[in-house]
């Protein structure tokens, strides 16, 4: 028999082997739930990044479509066909003639530098016309003996016109370059032939990847990888074999693990007819996100009973906890406190009334790096301005990453002198020189500072105090400056309305165009309409221009805003030519815009995108923003003129344009401002003012429009004066495209009437 001490004791081990049973559950069943959580999370994460890869990939291929066609509409290829004399003539002969295609082709590295390889004209016999390489003039081919090394030859002449063909990618044989080729028809005189370029695909810069993620461009059909975000590099897939599996599988879009990795990925197919079939993928480590190879629910559960077991996964779950917890409080790209973070601990320290202080320091141009360089290098300098400001911070300091070049210091205990001086120190930090790579990278830095209480005794307040701060500084042009009330008089609601106006862009029913006529003085017809943004703020109502325009102009905010506004413009002026009121929109330009010399590859991209002829669309600009960077500028106008898009010069009188530049601006339209328009019937200096520029624009070839026309008076003493277009209340004030059509149709037919009785 068994004692009922025995019995005690087996019952005490059951339980004990029972409870210990439910914790390794409980603790396995935690480690899943954690581990699936953050999966499913990382997945997210990575499908989110894929999207914007995706997007940024198919836009540098639809603007490397969208100049193919420019080119082929340009009319120097289609003179040169019309001169008399074979093609072997004309090119022996030389001259104007091939100099202007020679000059087009070479025009593309002016404006797209180290973006184009070989570009060439070709005819459909295999002469190879003219031929540029690297912006220069270089000796033809004749590909009339071995077409079969022009990969896009025989396929573009398939293609008919106006169709662009792009190759796989290939090594160029000029430049050593991976490239892509981009071929379309130019037809004339009977005669056909091919305008192609190279694009390289090592220009293409990917948006930023943060941690330990990356993205590459590969090859559909063999997986071979392209671009790599992580090396810069290009063609190094013929030792890579990751991402075979991708194009054997041949699905369309998708989440897996290969060789360690997560990979998002998803196909580009092709055009139609064309060759360049592509995959993006984004992917991480495979235990960043949580995720196990051969590791089952099965297998843990023959591990149940083990002791082991329970310490391990207990030591592990708490080792991805504090992981989990770092990654939420800390920026990935340079292991600093993020903004959370940084709230949390200023938080701390103001508790009981404690003084401290806050720095916000950004570094000056950093979007130049990025643009120049490449995000790669922009990232690699973040980190490094990281590791300095960490070293040079005085102890209990807190460095953090609060923006994309935006930094912060907690300076605990800290009065306003001794936060001074840190700054100070923290700034000549940076002022030596950075060694990225083979680059000497020079950094400039400014810095704002406050202090609690005097100006502010919340985290919050505080932070936002010193960032009203920095602004001053980069107003003023200096390292540092403390925060003054003074000259933050709607600081607090600035900073608030740019986060709104960011979000109202990604909306669809708060930003809107409203289109004010043009009329033409002498037969009184419209002529076009400029397009002017409204903004219906959620809580504030109507917003007026001049609260939100100048804002988003001192900030890169006025980018994306103006790529908005053109969209929504070009396709409102898609959809009256498709009702058959074609009607060419005016656009307004900023500094930033000219600046870009990605604009014009933007502006193309849309017009490609949308079908709508160049002819329909206007672009503005003022003599300030063309005299911002006159070189640069021209670069950008140059370009979309050539294009066929119509330029017109704004606000005319009120700028310091020279007249030699002027003469150099290729423009179409020069517009009065309306403050000497208005003031002219008072003013014999502004009446003469008005008559010069009127001149002045005939004698350039240009026409000219007056801007705040209000009156007949008005109206006549233009008309009178030669003028060719006014624009005003008298007419019409800006409207909404369904007003604005009902307004159209009745003034048409007031026109129509007026002109039956005479």
């Amino acid at each position: 028999m068994i004692s009922r001490s025995a019995i005690a004791r087996l019952a005490r081990t059951a339980g004990f082997l029972i409870g210990l049973l439910v914790l390794v559950t409980s603790v396995v069943t935690s480690v899943l739930a954690a581990r699936d959580k953050q999966s499913t999370a990382q997945d997210h994460t990575l499908d989110l990044t894929l999207e914007q890869q995706t997007a940024a990939v198919r836009n540098y291929f639809e603007q490397s479509r969208a100049i193919a066609q420019v080119l082929a509409n340009s009319p120097v290829f289609i003179d040169f066909y019309q001169a008399p004399g074979t093609n072997q003539e004309k090119i022996a002969a030389g001259g104007l003639l091939l100099e202007r295609v020679n000059d087009t082709l070479a025009y593309l590295e002016q404006l797209y530098p180290g973006r184009v390889g070989e570009a060439c004209f070709v005819d459909r016999d295999g002469t190879q016309i003219a031929r540029v390489v690297g912006g220069y003039p270089t000796a033809a081919k004749d590909l009339r003996t071995h077409e079969n090394q022009a990969s896009y030859f025989a396929p573009t002449l398939a293609m008919g016109p106006a169709r662009v063909y792009q190759t796989k990618a290939y090594q160029s044989p000029d430049t050593g370059h991976a490239v892509i080729s981009n071929s379309i028809l130019v037809t004339a005189y009977g005669h056909t032939g091919i305008v192609h370029f190279e694009s390289n695909l090592d220009s293409f810069r990917m948006p930023a990847t943060t941690g330990d993620r990356a993205a590459s461009i590969l090859d559909a059909t063999t997986g071979r990888v392209f671009v790599d975000s992580r090396t810069a590099t290009t063609m190094t897939g013929n030792a890579d074999r990751t991402f075979e599996p991708l194009a054997r599988a041949g699905r369309l879009k998708g989440i897996t693990t290969l060789d360690g990795r997560r990979v998002a990925y998803q196909r580009m197919p092709a055009q139609l007819n064309n060759a360049n079939d592509w995959y993006v993928a984004v992917s991480a480590p495979a235990s960043a996100g949580g995720w196990t190879h051969g590791f089952s629910v099965w297998s843990l559960s023959l591990l149940l009973g083990a002791l082991l077991t329970i310490l391990v996964s207990g030591l592990s779950w708490r080792s991805h906890s504090r992981s989990v917890r770092r990654a939420a409080s800390h920026d990935a790209l340079t292991g600093l406190a993020n903004r959370e973070k940084f709230n949390e601990r200023t938080r701390n320290a103001l508790r009981g009334g404690r003084p401290a202080a806050a720095l916000v320091i950004n570094l000056q141009d950093f979007r130049t790096v990025n643009d120049v360089l490449g995000h790669r290098h922009g990232d690699l300098l973040l980190v490094q301005v990281a590791q300095r400001l960490t070293e040079a911070a005085p102890a209990g300091a807190t460095v953090a990453r609060i923006g994309a070049d935006d930094f912060a210091v907690l300076l605990p205990g800290d009065d306003l002198v001794a936060a001074r001086v840190t700054a100070e120190r923290l700034l000549a930090a940076l002022h030596h020189t950075f060694l990225i790579d083979d680059f000497h990278l020079d950094v400039e830095a400014n810095a704002g500072l406050a202090a609690a209480p005097e100006h502010g005794t919340d985290a919050e307040t505080l932070l936002r105090h010193a960032d009203a701060a920095l602004h001053l500084a980069r107003e003023q042009a200096s390292t540092v400056q403390q925060y003054d009330a003074a000259h933050d008089t709607g600081a607090e609601n600035r900073l608030e309305l740019l986060g709104d106006l960011r979000r109202a862009i990604g909306a669809d029913d708060q930003l809107s165009l409203h289109y004010q006529p043009k009329v033409c003085l002498a037969t009184g017809r419209v002529t076009g309409v400029e397009a002017l943004i409204r903004w219906q703020h959620p809580r504030l109502g109507r917003m007026a221009p001049d609260r939100f325009i100048p804002m988003a102009e001192s900030t890169s905010l006025i980018r994306p805003l103006t790529a908005h506004v053109l969209d929504i413009a070009v396709r409102q002026a898609k959809l009256w030519a498709e009702r058959g009121t074609p009607i060419p929109i005016a656009v307004n330009l900023s500094t930033r815009c000219l600046l870009d010399p990605g604009f014009a590859g933007q502006v193309f991209g849309l017009l490609y995108r949308t079908g709508l002829p160049a002819a329909l669309l206007k672009l503005e600009i003022t003599e300030s923003v063309a005299m911002a960077d006159p070189d640069r500028a021209l670069t950008v106008l140059r370009a979309l003129h050539d294009a066929g898009i119509s330029l017109s010069l704004d606000d005319f009188g009120t700028g310091h344009s020279s007249m030699a530049y002027l003469q150099r601006l290729p423009v179409d339209e020069l517009k009065i401002d309306k403050s000497f328009v208005q003031a002219m019937a008072d003013s014999r200096a502004d009446e003469v003012l008005v008559r010069t520029a009127i001149t002045l624009g005939h004698n350039l070839g240009l026409s000219v429009v007056a801007e705040g026309v209000e009156d007949e008076a008005a109206v006549g003493a233009l008309r009178a004066l030669g003028c060719d277009i006014a624009q005003g209340y008298h007419y019409a004030r800006p409207m909404p495209p369904e007003e604005f059509d009902r307004w159209l149709a009745g003034y048409t037919e007031s026109l129509t009437a007026l002109a039956t009785r005479n």
